[in-house]
């Protein structure tokens, strides 16, 4: 086998060997309760992404260099077992991610297809929406790079100006964090976590907190919208009972699942802001971390010499 494939087959297994070990590691930590009151959607997106986003920096950042400083060059090793099937696990998990991806785009491409589209409506100091016949109640932000806000004419129908105006204000929350760009990231992570029951419940997890951070940012202490945002989501919610399909990719107003707690939040008192997450402090954590490895390179090394042998 060739230096060039023998690299290539060594970053699979190790990718696929070090997703393996911290999606487990995080779905016991799941299962044992210790992520059960995180409620921050920074945080539970930090968790979620962790198994494919640590062992991609371990490989990068450890794996690679010790091998092309350890390995010689005209090395003809012959692969084993346990190289090949850890290598297939990484091809698998690329191959499910992207397949999830498709499946998400060829849904809301349909969405979209079936949508007639009647106008489009600004709003001051707000992005512009386009109300569609649909007759399903959905309200949702549509498109990666360049976002839309798309609106079932029912909905606008059902809900007064004050009503409908928190609606849009809380898809714009959706545009202004990124929400979209961050699912489409959740459905194509490569990683073993999207098999597992935790890493489904993370997944739900965080869309219920990016739920209830959007009322937040699009209601804020004022009263009045609290309260018409939360009127909006019980007209909206009983439109999609009543309609011949209940809409599930409507977020501000067609989601039923967590209705309950979020208006329960919006007409309980505004909680104070959390601290904002460090995400900058453990981004530079995680990239000066494998500086400690450095002087690891060459038992690392050894670990890749035993993972292609072993079983041969």
């Amino acid at each position: 086998m060739s230096f060039p494939t023998t690299l290539v087959l060594v970053l699979l297994a190790s990718y696929g060997l070090s997703n393996l070990l911290l999606s487990v590691t995080v779905a016991a930590g799941w299962r044992a309760g210790g992520f059960a009151r995180l409620r921050r959607a920074d945080v539970l997106l930090a968790l979620r992404l962790l198994p494919a986003a640590g062992a991609a920096l371990a490989v990068l950042t450890v794996v690679l260099p010790a091998f092309l400083l350890y390995e010689p060059a005209h090395a003809d090793d012959r692969p084993g077992p346990l190289l090949v099937l850890a290598a297939g696990l990484a091809l698998l998990v690329f191959l499910d991610g992207i397949r999830r991806t498709w499946r998400a785009a060829r849904a809301a491409r349909a969405l979209v297809r079936r949508a007639e589209l009647l106008r489009t409506e600004a709003f001051e100091d707000g992005p512009e929406v386009d109300l569609v016949n649909l007759a399903e109640p959905v309200v949702a932000v549509v498109g990666g790079w360049r976002q839309r806000i798309v609106a079932a004419h029912c909905v606008v129908a059902a809900c007064d100006g004050e009503e409908f105006r928190q609606v849009v204000a809380h898809e714009a929350a959706h545009i202004d964090a990124r929400d979209n760009l961050k699912r489409l990231a959740l459905l194509a992570v490569p990683d073993v976590l999207a098999w597992l029951p935790a890493g489904r419940a993370l997944n739900a997890q965080w869309q219920a907190a990016t739920e209830i951070e959007a009322d937040e940012r699009a209601s804020g202490a004022d009263p009045h919208k609290r309260v018409a945002l939360a009127s909006a989501l019980i007209k909206v919610a009983r439109l999609a009972i009543a309609g011949p399909r209940p809409a599930r990719s409507a977020r501000a107003g067609g989601q039923v699942s967590g209705l309950e707690q979020r208006i329960k939040r919006l007409l309980a008192p505004p909680a104070r802001g959390a601290r904002a997450f460090p995400g900058r402090r453990v981004a530079t954590s995680a990239l000066l971390a494998p500086l400690l490895a450095v002087p690891l390179y060459a038992f690392v090394h050894r670990l890749i010499e035993f993972l292609v042998a072993f079983g041969r």
